[in-house]
């Protein structure tokens, strides 16, 4: 099976390690572990313009993206 994560973006559900929601950058996630990484080749931005919500977790790649987790958990 497939994920769709947004903007024209799908990755194959075996690959995901976690799916992690950074919507308040107070977040023990965003601050020790996703900002340190910002800016690295391995982390691909599907936000565009807008603010990333949640961060997803792959066995190669961390990948933003503006859908919330919990919505990509029901998907």
């Amino acid at each position: 099976m497939f994920l769709h994560l947004g903007n024209n973006y799908i990755i194959n559900r075996n690959d995901i390690i976690g799916i992690f929601n950074i919507k308040q950058k107070r977040a023990n996630i965003y601050k020790f572990f996703l900002k340190p990484k910002l800016g690295e080749k391995n982390v691909i931005d599907l936000t565009n313009k807008f603010e990333p919500v949640s961060c997803i977790l792959t066995t190669d790649k961390i990948i933003l993206s503006s859908i919330a987790s919990q919505t990509l958990k029901n998907r």
